[in-house]
């Protein structure tokens, strides 16, 4: 009889999935999150404001262009991607998503080409929602409902509010920001 082996939490990839397994204003669970942008920040909060820093020890989130950064969370990210358990799509938008996101866009196309207003999607696949779901189960009643509290409260407002947020409580984390000034 095989032994089964218990999962639970044990870094920030394991957090990734939780957090996209977590529910929001919209769904109950694996509610996606849209944009680089408001995922990084997503993190970066749950590893300032939860008890869930515990396990983000692996990501270091530095001030960058868009406030806080963390480069080994897009390892992470791509990883997941990789191994088929996050889904990546892009969708068209009628306008850009905040200040960031048009910055982004506007760097990466010819001035005379008009480019279609895109943002990239994260979602669990079906392998991942059942990763996710046994880790998620792993963390205590309480870690549950922090980090479903950080995703209800930051994934569904404004991506400019989000910003706003941060760069008002952590202004250290923003002094790289190259758009501080339309944010605040």
């Amino acid at each position: 009889m095989a032994e089964s082996k218990k999962v639970s939490v044990e870094n920030g990839t394991d957090l990734v999935l939780v957090l996209l397994f977590a529910g929001g204003d919209k769904k109950t669970e694996n509610e996606e999150i849209v944009g680089n942008t408001r995922f990084d920040k997503l993190m970066f909060l749950i590893k300032e404001e939860t008890s869930l820093n515990k396990y983000v020890t692996d990501f270091s989130f530095d001030a960058y262009n868009f406030g806080p950064y963390s480069s080994e969370l897009f390892d992470s990210l791509q990883a997941l991607v990789n191994a088929g358990l996050i889904r990546v799509e892009r969708s068209e938008t009628e306008e850009y998503l905040d200040e960031a996101d048009r910055y982004q866009i506007e760097q990466q196309v010819d001035e005379n080409t008009e480019s279609p207003k895109t943002a990239v999607v994260y979602s669990l696949t079906p392998e991942g929602k059942t990763v996710a779901s046994a880790l998620f189960q792993s963390l205590s009643k309480s870690e549950q409902e922090e980090l479903t509290t950080v995703k209800r409260t930051f994934n569904s407002i404004s991506l400019r509010k989000l910003l706003q947020y941060i760069y008002r409580k952590y202004p250290q984390s923003t002094t790289e920001s190259l758009i501080k000034e339309q944010i605040c």
